[in-house]
């Protein structure tokens, strides 16, 4: 089976993973909402001291730009470890979150309490609006998208959307939306209307830096080339910005703690 992201603009993104051994992925980082449902084995979300175990058929919702980790495990009968997972448009939960919503913001993690046969449906119908672009509308993709988060509300969590992001997820965006572009802190810095000294220092004021902004971004991106599609580690490395495979390959090792190669082992 081909594997690869599929990605509607205005709605959001989905893709299909697939593991037939236990695989690590650490340092993890979103830059959308995501909603995953496990599909067979379970995963271990750790993150700032807690822990969610999820077996087959449970989800989870994780806020953009939250860093956890995944400890996924194939299932005891078929081997496999199996996952959809979903991002949602910042313009459909900002969209969602003026409204009157009754569940409590998600600031991390939120595991679902119920889900049950009709979450998984609406999960379905929204993923669906997004693989079948030429015959579902956009609208009608968003309001599935809608019908999603009502869910999730009715579980009791829903996805904050920030008027005025950190400048910090403003650079992350930046990066995200043009991998392929040699950034350097003086483009990025023009780009937001900022001068370099400026950008550093607000940056450093958010403890971070524009280099180590960029690194995470693009091994993020990688990460997730590597479990869901079938791209090779060659293109995966020019696709995020790397002219060089070696030296992707030695950023992701340090990075994760293994090669690109892994974890397609892993799969």
């Amino acid at each position: 089976m081909t594997h690869a992201i599929a990605a509607r603009e205005h709605v959001g993104a989905t893709a299909h993973v697939s593991h037939a051994h236990e695989l690590l992925t650490t340092r993890i980082r979103l830059e959308n909402p995501a909603i995953v449902v496990i599909l067979r084995g379970c995963a271990r979300v750790q993150w700032g001291g807690q822990e969610h175990v999820l077996e087959s058929g449970r989800a989870i919702a994780i806020a953009a730009q939250h860093t956890f980790d995944a400890f996924k495990t194939p299932c005891n009968k078929t081997g496999v470890y199996e996952a959809q997972w979903l991002t949602c448009d910042g313009t459909v939960t900002a969209q969602y979150s003026e409204g009157p919503v009754k569940g409590t913001r998600i600031g991390d993690v939120h595991a679902l309490k119920s889900g049950g046969t009709s979450f998984l449906k609406a999960f379905a119908h929204a993923r669906e609006g997004i693989l079948r672009q030429t015959d579902i509308p956009t609208e009608v993709a968003r309001i599935r998208m809608t019908e999603l988060l009502t869910w999730l509300d009715h579980d009791g969590a829903y996805f904050g959307h920030s008027q005025r992001p950190a400048l910090a997820t403003q650079v992350r965006r930046r990066i995200a939306d043009e991998l392929s572009t040699a950034w350097t802190a003086p483009l990025m810095a023009e780009s937001l209307g900022l001068s370099e000294a400026t950008l550093r220092r607000r940056l450093s004021a958010e403890r971070t830096s524009f280099h180590e902004l960029l690194i995470d971004v693009r091994m993020s991106k990688a990460l997730t080339l590597l479990q869901v599609t079938d791209l090779s580690v060659t293109l995966i490395s020019l696709e995020i910005g790397y002219s060089s495979p070696s030296r992707f390959t030695a950023r992701f090792r340090q990075k994760f703690g293994y090669g690109p190669s892994d974890v397609r082992r892993a799969a």
